[in-house]
């Protein structure tokens, strides 16, 4: 049971990191892609957009980098280390 626990708080860790770092990123570039392109929306508007946008991006495609981390990790951890 420990280690399908394991896999899955790495699998959920990855995904959660990966989501914010996602809509951090879309709250800093949409604003800034905004004020290029001459948007007339306002930024704050941009910046929650573009946070959904790419934070929801990142949630789909996210767990698949969780599994195959975690995955990796779990790997790692049953090889015998070399002496």
């Amino acid at each position: 049971m420990k280690p399908v626990l394991q896999f899955c708080a790495v699998t959920l860790g990855v995904t959660a990191l990966i989501t914010g770092a996602g809509a951090l990123l879309g709250a800093a570039l949409w604003p800034l892609i905004g004020a290029w392109a001459g948007s007339r929306v306002p930024l704050g508007d941009l910046a929650l957009t573009g946070a959904r946008t790419l934070g929801f991006y990142c949630f789909i495609w996210a767990p698949g980098t969780g599994i195959v981390v975690a995955t990796i990790h779990a790997h790692r951890r049953r090889r015998p280390r070399d002496p």
